[in-house]
C-alpha cells in the first residue's frame, strides 16, 4: 500500500454524513423547481476540442481508442439533451436537468484544490430569455441558503465588456488579458494593458471605469452614463430585464466587470458567495450557441461548499443494538436506526452496545442503557403494536 494519489481523499463518517445531508437538500430543492435527475457516463471518448481537454485523465481502450475520465458535466449533458430531448436541442421546448457526480482533473486542480471532486449543478436548455436566466439565479441563491449559509449573488453580463471591446477596437489577442484584469478588478494591470493598445481616450476612460460598476441597482444607471452607445445599452437592458423578474432584487449585487470566458458566455453570468468565505461557492451563466442553441446553467463544487459550512459534530450513536432480527426489522421500518449485535451472547452484546454509545439493547426485551423512559415506551409500542 502506497497511500492514495495526491489530490484524492478518504471521506470519514463525520464528513460523509454532512455530504449526504447537503446533497439531499440540494437535490430536493432542485426537484421542487422541476429539475429532473440525470446521470452521464464517467468515461468519455477523448475529444481534443473538449473545453477541459488539457485537464483530462486519458486512458487507452483495448481497441487503441482514447478515453477520458469526465472532467466537466456540461458537454456530456449537452450530448444527452441533443440525443434524448430533440425539441429542447432545437430550441422548441425547455428541459430542466440536475446532476451530481465525480469529475477528475489531471492538472491545474480547480475546485477545492483537488484532482477528484464532486460537481453538482443544473442545466436549463431549450429556452433563452430573462425569465429563464432569473430562474437560475434564484436557484443559485437558494442553493446556498438551503444548506444553511447566507447567500450573496453577483450577477453580470460579459456582453457589456464585449460590446465595449468592439467599439474600442481592442484586438483579439489582447481581449483575454484585458478582460481578465477587468474581472479581477486589477486596475494597475488594466491601465498598463490599455496604454499599449493606443485606443481612443474616451474608450480608455470607459474601460478603466468598468471595474467600478459593482454594487446595487444604481450600477445600471452608472453603466448607462458611462457607455451611452446602442451596443452597450442593449447589454444593460438585458440585465435590467433579468432584475425585473425578481420580487425583491435587493439581495443581488451587479457587476458589469464580470468578464470571464468572454468567448463562451453569451448572456448573464453569476457567482454565489457567502459571508466570511472568500471564494465563490458556485458559478454559471448563459452560453447559447456554445454547445446547444439555447442553454444556461451553473455548477458548484461540493467540497468547497462543505468547507464553508461549520465543522460537523461526531455522528450520533445508534439508538438500538439488537439481538432480535424480527424486532429490529420492525423498528427500522418505523425509521429507527438499529445496529445488529455482532455477538450472540447477551452480555457481549450489551458491552458492544455500551461501547457504541447505543441508547437501548433489544434482546428478549428492550433494555434501556442511556435512553429516556419516554422513548423506551415509544419503541415498545412499535414492537408490540405491529406484532
Amino acid at each position: 500500500m502506497n497511500g492514495i494519489p495526491d489530490g484524492t481523499r478518504f471521506v470519514l463518517p463525520r464528513q460523509g454524513g454532512l455530504r449526504h445531508r447537503v446533497l439531499e437538500e440540494l437535490r430536493n430543492l432542485y426537484l421542487a423547481w422541476g429539475y429532473q435527475q440525470v446521470e452521464v457516463p464517467a468515461l468519455e471518448i477523448y475529444d481534443p476540442s473538449h473545453p477541459r481537454a488539457n485537464q483530462s485523465f486519458k486512458l487507452s481502450d483495448r481497441d487503441n481508442g482514447v478515453l477520458a475520465l469526465r472532467s466537466d458535466f456540461t458537454p456530456a449533458l449537452a450530448h444527452l439533451v441533443g440525443t434524448h430531448f430533440p425539441r429542447a436541442a432545437a430550441g422548441e421546448a425547455a428541459v430542466r436537468l440536475q446532476y451530481a457526480g465525480t469529475v477528475w482533473h489531471a492538472i491545474d486542480p480547480d475546485l477545492a484544490r483537488t484532482r477528484e471532486f464532486t460537481q453538482v449543478g443544473l442545466e436549463l436548455a431549450g429556452v433563452s430569455n430573462a425569465r429563464a436566466d432569473a430562474e437560475l439565479i434564484h436557484l443559485a441563491r437558494e442553493s446556498v441558503r438551503t444548506v444553511g449559509l447566507t447567500p450573496r449573488v453577483e450577477v453580470g453580463n460579459p456582453g457589456f465588456v464585449r460590446a465595449l471591446f468592439d467599439l474600442a477596437g481592442v484586438p483579439g489577442r489582447s481581449r483575454g488579458p484585458v478582460a481578465d484584469a477587468i474581472d479581477r478588478k486589477d486596475q494597475a494591470t488594466l491601465v498598463s494593458l490599455l496604454e499599449l493598445l493606443e485606443l481612443p481616450s474616451q474608450m480608455v476612460r470607459s474601460l478603466t471605469r468598468v471595474p467600478d460598476l459593482y454594487g446595487d441597482l444604481e450600477v445600471l444607471a452608472s453603466a448607462r452614463e458611462l457607455a451611452p452607445w446602442p451596443e452597450t445599452l442593449r447589454e444593460v437592458e438585458r440585465l435590467e430585464a433579468i432584475v425585473a423578474e425578481f420580487e425583491d432584487p435587493s439581495e443581488l449585487l451587479l457587476d458589469l466587470g464580470m468578464a470571464r470566458r468572454l468567448s463562451y458566455y453569451t448572456g448573464m453570468t453569476f457567482r454565489a458567495y457567502t459571508f466570511d468565505f472568500g471564494q465563490p461557492l458556485l458559478g454559471g451563466g448563459r452560453y447559447d450557441g456554445a454547445l446547444l442553441p439555447a442553454a444556461a446553467g451553473f455548477s458548484l463544487g461540493l467540497e468547497r461548499l462543505l468547507t464553508a459550512l461549520p465543522e460537523p459534530g461526531e455522528p450520533a450513536p445508534p439508538l438500538v443494538v439488537s439481538l432480535d432480527d424480527a424486532g429490529a426489522r420492525l423498528l427500522r421500518k418505523a425509521g429507527i436506526e438499529v445496529v445488529r449485535a455482532l455477538e450472540s451472547d447477551p452480555d457481549a452484546a450489551r458491552r458492544e452496545a455500551e461501547e457504541l454509545g447505543a441508547h437501548y439493547l433489544l434482546a428478549h426485551e428492550l433494555l434501556p442503557l442511556a435512553g429516556e423512559r419516554g422513548m423506551l415506551d415509544e419503541l415498545n409500542a412499535i414492537l408490540e403494536g405491529d406484532r
